[in-house]
């Protein structure tokens, strides 16, 4: 039975309707009528935490602001970046502040991801790459450490070689430097692109690996220390394989589950499965000295107003969990930037800053 709530959301969605985005209140309407479910039970180990900044919000409704990369200026960390993907129409630039500087329209950018200190024909580059849904491809562009903005890296449009191309992450290997990017496919596996560097100051894709999952993933991250790509896979769980692309792309390990449906509402602490679907956005948390263990994180992505971020030990164990108020896209960086984000009397104090696709960042 639909409660009164869900009734009173529905018409007031219906009244708003002439001043409104059909397709986004109908969108919402689905959401919250069939998705929404009461927020489970806090394990004991639950820590949360706030928001301390939220960019301005995107020129699109209906759930376009998709995930974030985050670069931070190491020269002057209070001048660093964040990327963000409006999954409906490009990219957006914003400051610390959240305060937009940029934005590109360049077609339906789902997922977004960098590195820094890329060399690139003997220039020093921040590469920022993406899915784009509207032309089928991966997209590269170098990001302006100075004024924010984005310009094409490729020598030729990287075709995505899959239907719909959905998730997306860069790796850069331990052993060669050699910069290569992720893209997952909605009708499920993932493509693995060297990104070669053609000497006239651009970049190549260079297709070297296939990869297959049953069902539709969409998260990816890795671990270039390590050389491990992690996949989520949305109602399965969170792959873990290697990330070279000489790596067995059949020899990948399911870490952490999807509960069954019939369990999602009332979870057993105790159970093995510990995640609830969608798994969708993943971040790899390595501090410098990597003392404490580095971290995989999941969000929970149907809950309305509140998801669970699941964080396992890179060695496969389950350290802890958080809850935020987010959506999919989850970004981890563990540099301080500046005052406002790094409040603490230690130079040494290790925390971490997230970034969730609603674009709040916070310190825990």
């Amino acid at each position: 039975m639909i409660k009164l709530v869900k009734t009173a959301t529905v018409v007031t969605a219906l009244v708003l309707l002439p001043s409104c985005d059909v397709e986004t209140v109908l969108r919402n309407v689905v959401i919250t009528v069939f998705y929404e479910t009461d927020p489970l039970p806090q394990p004991t180990d639950t820590v949360t935490v706030s928001p301390r900044m939220e960019t301005q919000p995107v020129v699109d409704g209906s759930d376009a602001a998709d995930d974030p990369a985050i670069w931070i200026n190491p020269v002057d960390p209070s001048a660093s970046w964040i990327i963000g993907s409006n999954k409906r129409r490009g990219l957006e630039v914003y400051d610390l502040q959240g305060v937009r500087r940029w934005r590109l329209d360049a077609g339906r950018l789902n997922n977004v991801d960098l590195r820094a200190g890329v060399t690139v024909s003997g220039a020093d580059l921040i590469v920022v790459g993406g899915t784009n849904r509207s032309t089928v491809t991966v997209d590269v562009w170098a990001l302006d450490p100075v004024s924010g903005q984005l310009r094409d890296l490729l020598a030729a449009p990287i075709p995505a070689e899959m239907d719909d191309p959905y998730g997306f992450c860069l790796y850069r290997s331990p052993r060669d430097g050699v910069l290569y990017a992720f893209a997952t496919a909605r009708e499920g596996g993932a493509v693995q692109w060297r990104l070669a560097d053609t000497g006239a100051g651009s970049l190549r894709g260079e297709r070297v690996r296939a990869i297959h999952t049953e069902t539709q993933p969409e998260g990816c991250v890795a671990d270039d220390a390590n050389g491990v790509l992690y996949i989520g896979e949305e109602g399965v769980g969170i792959w873990r394989l290697g990330a070279e692309p000489d790596d067995a792309a059949d020899a990948k390990e399911l870490i952490a589950t999807v509960r069954p449906q019939e369990d999602a509402e009332a979870p057993d602490t105790n159970s093995p499965h510990r995640l609830t679907a969608d798994v969708e956005g993943l971040a790899v948390y390595a501090p410098p000295d990597a003392a404490p263990g580095p971290v995989i994180s999941s969000p929970r992505a149907r809950a309305i107003g509140r998801t669970w971020f699941l964080i396992a030990r890179r060695r496969m164990r389950i350290a802890a969990r958080s809850a935020l108020r987010t959506a999919p896209g989850l970004m981890v960086r563990v540099k301080p930037t500046g005052s406002r984000w790094w409040p603490f009397p230690s130079a040494r104090t290790t925390r971490a800053e997230c970034l969730s696709c609603r674009t709040a960042t916070t310190s825990t």
